[in-house]
């Protein structure tokens, strides 16, 4: 009898422990709250409407971990909109950067791996702009802005 009041303790103990622990997603699960949206609408407002860099940070950062059929279209916008109405130098560079991801060109890596002439007519204005831009404020070198292959 004893034996049973002791394994009935220690089943209490270990059952009520467990309780307390809180649900974690598996694997890919990804759990999308209320709070998280509102978040993310707040965040894009701040981008549209104040030109938010800490705003823009956070939505690329996010964008980046998304899929890259869904980025590059949603990135591309936001970018642009910092680039060219609030100035941000970063966003030149991520412009680029999805513009040449959206058609296949991997452009993480050195820029004079970087071949930007058989792209359509109309993707390679945007790119020459974007790159011209870029020299123009610094953020890339002549000899990188000439190692890209036009």
């Amino acid at each position: 009898m004893k034996n049973y009041v002791i394994i009935l303790i220690f089943l209490f103990h270990f059952s009520c422990q467990k309780k307390n622990q809180q649900y974690q997603p598996k694997g890919g699960e990804e759990i999308i709250t209320m709070n998280s949206i509102s978040n993310y609408d707040s965040i894009i407002n701040l981008v549209k409407t104040k030109g938010d860099t800490v705003a823009y940070t956070e939505l690329f950062y996010h964008l980046m971990d998304s899929n890259e059929e869904a980025r590059t279209d949603t990135l591309m916008y936001y970018s642009k909109i910092m680039a060219e109405e609030y100035n941000y130098k970063k966003a030149f560079l991520h412009y680029f950067n999805a513009l040449c991801e959206k058609n296949n060109i991997n452009p993480y890596k050195d820029l004079s791996q970087v071949d930007i002439s058989k792209l359509p007519i109309s993707d390679k204005k945007e790119a020459l702009f974007y790159l011209n831009k870029m020299l123009e404020k610094k953020i890339i070198t002549k000899e990188q802005f000439n190692s890209v292959k036009k």
